[in-house]
């Protein structure tokens, strides 16, 4: 299974390289950042809901280029939030791939429990987004949302910032061998506080491993809501499971006290749930 590249194609790059403004929020970027602590820039775009009041949740997503594309998250989130679904919450699409090279990929230098992408997160893009958007603080509600490869570094974060996301998105994590070692790292290690969403297909999306995985998760203690499709390894399996995703990021923000309350929201006319 090649799991290295979850492309765009050129006229939706085009696209997102100016802000567009959208029903219920706008899709700001792209913002360049240049990482001491990984040696290079990196870029992201960040969506904001109308009328947002901060502190704001933040709910990152890795491989965000594919999901602005091929997943087409906006048009999932204005379509929540105008049907009142989901909380109020920043998202905060980061770009995987070099921004001078948009061909080079660098999924698999990053995705796989990287200490010094997960220390650029917590020191040096968070405090970034905090600050220029959301005012979020330590206590404020942020998830991790990631497709395959980017599944994997979604628990790998858990681990590695343990109590920093309160929700880890894994859509069809794979493959079924980095499965195997994260399973080992969740079994052995101590639990730590995040809930997981984790989606599967069938025997064509690493199913026995992914629900070997599960099972050792709900094993250990943690709250996990896993979902299998039955179907493979693309956007048509994934984009479907994008409403889930944000319903589940939300009902984490309710849980807690910090975020800003949600503003009155009309329900007449909303879309259906399809994607």
């Amino acid at each position: 299974m090649n799991i290295r590249h979850l492309g765009v194609p050129l006229a939706l790059s085009l696209l997102l390289s100016v802000d567009c403004v959208s029903a219920n929020g706008a899709l700001q970027g792209p913002n360049r950042i240049s990482s001491t602590i990984l040696g290079y820039d990196l870029q992201y775009w960040v969506y904001m809901p109308e009328d947002a009041a901060r502190p704001l949740p933040e709910l990152y997503v890795t491989d965000g280029q594919a999901y602005l594309g091929a997943g087409r998250v906006v048009e999932v989130l204005d379509r929540e939030y105008e049907a009142g679904r989901i909380l109020p919450f920043a998202v905060v699409f980061v770009d995987s791939r070099d921004p001078d090279a948009p061909d080079v990929s660098r999924r698999n230098r990053e995705f796989m429990c990287n200490v010094d992408y997960a220390k650029f997160y917590a020191g040096e893009l968070m405090p970034a987004i905090s600050s220029r958007w959301t005012g979020a603080g330590p206590t404020t509600p942020r998830g991790i949302m990631g497709v395959s490869f980017g599944g994997i570094n979604s628990a790998c974060f858990g681990m590695l910032l343990p109590g920093v996301f309160q929700l880890l998105i894994m859509h069809s994590p794979a493959s079924d061998e980095h499965l195997r070692v994260i399973e080992d790292l969740y079994r052995d290690r101590p639990r730590n506080p995040s809930a997981l969403f984790v989606s599967h297909g069938g025997p064509d999306d690493n199913e026995q491993a992914a629900r070997r995985f599960i099972q050792t998760l709900k094993d250990k203690g943690y709250a996990v809501q896993d979902v299998a499709t039955g179907g493979g390894h693309g956007w048509k399996d994934w984009r479907p499971l994008i409403d889930d995703s944000l319903r589940a990021f939300s009902a984490r923000i309710d849980r807690r006290t910090d975020a800003a309350p949600a503003p009155a929201r009309r329900t007449e006319g909303a879309g259906n749930d399809g994607a």
